[in-house]
């Protein structure tokens, strides 16, 4: 996988493992270590792996989980909204589009899908020229760990010689988009809980409560290579490392 210490700066690819940590008033509750370098496919197994050691009753206790935009995808809300787990987790685009609205000098993309208007009744976009972007098929994607997603495909009708071809896309023949219904509908309500005070106040925590733990383990304590080999020792030794944080973070 590639690492954020790249001191050659091409990208290489190296051997590594992927750490995923709970934490309560930074104190680590669960770790899990993952062969892949993409975190949105951690989450579920990271909470399956807490349920099964604390119990289901002890799970059915947890009322929100507070993560960074790379665990935001539609699999993983819809499994938290199952849960019955409050999300307060970014999706991707996020602050991309609070640093957008923010800026004094917005310029209007027009490649972007996201500010295109959506008609729910009648199921249609409006291009940025006020064209129809009518339905024209469905199909579905797979994750690799099996989640299946359906997708909606609309396509403009009429996109030659436009006077906004050039900026609104660059693709031989008409405008298409793709969207997900399902994931739209979560990114509306996950914008509005974030922004909500209580939201405000989860994603100024989590700053505060996981990273300082990863940068303590890394930074403090020097921990930034497996010395072991193999998923089952590399497991051993990290939480040997756990432990001892909890244990020095307790007697403090």
């Amino acid at each position: 996988m590639r690492m954020k210490e790249d001191h050659m700066k091409n990208g290489q690819l190296k051997a590594g493992y992927n750490v995923q940590i709970s934490t309560e008033k930074q104190i680590i509750v669960n770790y899990s270590i993952h062969q892949t370098s993409n975190d949105l496919t951690t989450l579920k197994f990271h909470l399956n792996q807490l349920k099964t050691l604390y119990g289901e009753e002890q799970f059915q206790q947890i009322e929100n989980i507070t993560a960074d935009a790379g665990y935001g995808s539609c699999e993983n809300y819809e499994y938290l909204e199952e849960q019955d787990i409050t999300a307060y987790i970014k999706y991707p685009s996020f602050d991309q589009e609070r640093k957008c609205k923010n800026s004094r000098t917005k310029q209007q993309n027009l490649k972007d899908r996201q500010k295109l208007y959506y008609n729910e009744v009648e199921d249609y976009y409006v291009c940025p020229m006020g064209q129809r972007m009518t339905k024209v098929g469905e199909k579905q994607t797979k994750s690799t760990t099996g989640y299946i997603q359906q997708i909606s495909l609309y396509e403009a009708q009429r996109c030659e010689g436009c006077p906004l071809r050039g900026s609104c896309h660059s693709a031989r023949g008409n405008r298409r988009i793709e969207r997900s219904h399902q994931l739209e509908g979560y990114r509306l309500a996950i914008r509005e809980r974030l922004l909500s005070e209580p939201g405000i106040i989860q994603r100024k925590r989590r700053s505060i409560e996981v990273e300082p733990v990863f940068g303590h383990i890394k930074s403090n304590r020097n921990f930034k290579r497996f010395t072991m080999r193999g998923l089952k020792m590399v497991d051993l030794e990290f939480g040997l490392h756990a432990l001892a944080h909890n244990m020095r973070k307790m007697a403090a």
